[in-house]
């Protein structure tokens, strides 16, 4: 029975012990040969071929490249998030996606657009647009609760407060029609 697609191939490199395995992969960064590798780890009882180091490699500097990318993409995140304080990280995430579909579409050649699924690029977009909306949506329904909430609370307050203390009550309501007033006196 073969491999399934996916299964990550291990190597002389991978089951080595951790120490000389992040001498290699500081090597790999370094900008060393393969010959070196090959050399170093012979020198460290460990024979391996130019080939092996090679594939090795190029996983690894995927690997690499791959956590680059991750890490430039939170940076940008985190610099959305310093410049709009107000912005959660869903927003923040939604923008440079938008941001990013943005630069790639701009950046795509006619040929490119020719191995281009219209059905699934129509699927991206709307996902991104539903995502955008349904947020929106939870913000207003919190919104919504959040003042139906706030006017519970006051109209318990006024309700008390006319039972309770009642000079109060008159005095509170006294300023606030007058301050009502003022404000469409000034207008």
């Amino acid at each position: 029975m073969g491999k399934k697609a996916g299964n990550r191939k291990h190597s002389k490199i991978d089951a080595l012990d951790p120490a000389l395995r992040e001498t290699v992969e500081q090597m790999l960064l370094s900008g060393s040969t393969y010959s070196e590798i090959v050399d170093f780890l012979g020198d460290n009882g460990v024979g391996i071929s130019i080939a092996s180091v090679c594939r090795y490699a190029r996983a690894y500097q995927a690997e690499v490249q791959m956590l680059n990318m991750a890490q430039e993409n939170f940076r940008r995140m985190m610099d959305e998030l310093d410049k709009y304080p107000d912005l959660d990280t869903t927003e923040a995430i939604i923008r440079l996606t938008s941001q990013n579909l943005l630069t790639a579409l701009a950046n795509t050649s006619e040929e490119d657009w020719q191995g281009v699924s219209v059905d699934k690029m129509l699927r991206e977009a709307n996902a991104l647009v539903r995502a955008a909306a349904y947020k929106k949506r939870v913000e207003i329904q919190n919104q919504d609760t959040t003042e139906a909430g706030l006017d519970a609370v006051k109209s318990l307050v006024w309700e008390a407060m006319a039972k309770e203390r009642p000079d109060l009550y008159r005095q509170v309501n006294e300023f606030l029609n007058s301050k009502k007033q003022d404000g469409l006196e000034a207008r």
